[in-house]
Formats: C-alpha cells, structure tokens, sequence
C-alpha cells in the first residue's frame, strides 16, 4: 500500500514528520509522501524517519496557486478557489525549487503577525506566541488550522469550521491574502528542479467537465506529469472521470488520503474518507518521470 498525499505539523497536519511516518508504517503503508503546503522543511526528518521504520518516504511539497482567469469561467475574482499543484522527488540538496519555498516561508511569517494584528483589532485578545505554541513552538509552521484552535480556545468560536467561516477563509473578518504562484511558474519551478508536477484534488476547483478538461489541457501544455485521481473524498464514479482524463492525456494517475491528522480527522490514513488507495504502479511511475527529468536537467 502506498498514500502520495500527507501533510504534518510543518503546514497544516496534526502529526510531526517522524509521528506521521511511524503511524504509516503501523498502517502497514510500504511508501508515504510527505506533501506539506508550500514548504518541504519536513522532509528530512521524514526521510530519516523512514529509515528507521522501513518505510520509503518521497520528498514532496503542495504549492497554492492562483488561476487568475478561473473568474471568466463562472467565478467572482473574490471568490476565485485556489488549485493545487503536487510535487515529487525534491532533490535532498539545493535546488530551486526548495529555494522558491524558503521564500513563501518568509512572506507567510509576515502574514501571520498581520493576522494576529486583525484579529485584536476584532476584539479577540489573541497572541503570536499563543498561535506559534499551537503550531508546536518557536520555528513551527503556522497555517490558519492553529489560529482557528487558538480562537476557539478563546471562546470567539464555538469550533474550527466556525472559525473558518467567521475569521479564517477567503473573505472572512481576518483573511490576509498571500503570495502565490500561478500554475506554469510553479511548474516551470518544480520541472526546474527534477521534480514531477501533479494536478491534485481536480474536483476542489468546481469545474463542469469541459471546463476541467479544457483546463486540465492547459495544465498538460504547461508541463504537468500527473493528475490526482486517487482521493478518498469522491465517489468512484468521479474518480473514475478523472482517471479517464488522465490517461487519455498520457497523465501519470495518483492520488492519496490526503491526511492531516487530528486536523481532519474525517480523511483517514490510509484511504481517506473512503478507502481509497492509489496503486503501487502510481509511484513506480512517478520516480521514472523524475528520473527522465534528472537525465534531461
């Protein structure tokens, strides 16, 4: 068994690396992506983690993009979703890739003092250290999962959707937007650096049919190896659509639960809400893309 698709405490996941990796191996999982969003700081510990356990871990990464012209496809530009774009086999050394993320590690530092700022400014008597604590200390990843367990302590909110809802997501009271990368420049960055670029969670973005596809073709033009059609959210006719259109573009199909802990505790590891698990063909698939990426770098 194989789950391309985990995230840990260094974004948005209730579990540190090592922690996510030893309840893989329990699971009985032979491989395990560590995929955290717009930061691939945890995959060392993964990594070595992996090692002990006996496990093979791939260095991954989920980077946030904004699709500026989804909104003349149905879409208020407020409301605009923004689409994910999975990476595999991040080179161990340096590379540009891991450089570009160090960098939306540093505006999203930013960001989070602006946010705590509003949220005092909303009346809510909440702290940096407070939101840094949850995220697991000083140097921790911070994602909006942390603030919505800080505002709920404070009893602003009476749980984490809640919290979304009212101060967190898009539009909300304290949403601060962030850096993000459109899609071909996350891809260029990740192809820069040998590393296979995968359309995740298709369905997130609410596209009819046509539009997905027509996107997804754009996608394909822009370099993409691969499409999540895998994930334990959907149902197995959606995912059998989306496992049609990547193979009638040559697409490598992959997927994962999606697991972030205690986090979404709905989206078990392995499978998901589900049980969907991805095949062992997906990820011998995926390392010789990146292996073809290597030799032609």
């Amino acid at each position: 068994m194989i789950d391309l698709h985990a995230h840990t405490t260094v974004s948005d996941g209730g579990d540190s690396p090592t922690e996510l990796v030893e309840k893989a191996a329990r699971a009985g999982l032979e491989a395990i992506a560590v995929t955290d969003h717009d930061n691939d700081a945890g995959c060392d510990e993964a990594v070595e983690a992996g090692r002990r356990a006996g496990i093979e871990v791939v260095r991954g990464v989920e980077i946030s993009c904004d699709v500026e012209d989804l909104s003349s496809r149905g879409y208020h530009p407020s409301d605009r979703p923004t689409m994910h774009l999975l990476g595999y086999f991040i080179p161990e050394l340096d590379n540009p890739l891991s450089e570009a993320l160090a960098e939306l590690q540093y505006h999203r530092a930013n960001r989070n003092v602006l946010i705590v700022e509003r949220i005092n400014e909303l009346g809510i008597p909440m702290t940096f250290q407070e939101v840094e604590q949850e995220a697991g200390g000083p140097g921790s990843q911070i994602g909006r999962p942390h603030f919505a367990a800080v505002l709920v302590r404070h009893g602003a909110v009476p749980d984490y959707q809640t919290a979304f809802d009212e101060y967190l997501a898009k539009g909300a009271k304290a949403y601060l937007s962030r850096k993000l990368y459109r899609p071909s420049d996350a891809i260029k960055l990740m192809l820069d650096a040998g590393v296979v670029p995968v359309f995740a969670h298709p369905f997130t973005l609410n596209l009819e049919a046509d539009e997905l596809a027509r996107f997804t073709d754009e996608l394909t033009a822009a370099g993409i190896k691969g499409i999540e059609g895998y994930h334990g959210d959907w149902s197995e006719e959606e995912q059998a659509a989306l496992r049609a259109l990547g193979q009638e573009r040559g697409l490598v199909v992959s997927g994962g639960s999606d697991y972030h802990g205690r986090m979404r505790p709905d989206r078990a590891m392995p499978g998901g809400k589900r049980g969907v698990l991805a095949p062992a063909e997906a990820l011998e698939a995926l390392r010789r893309v990146a292996g073809e990426l290597r030799q032609a770098a």
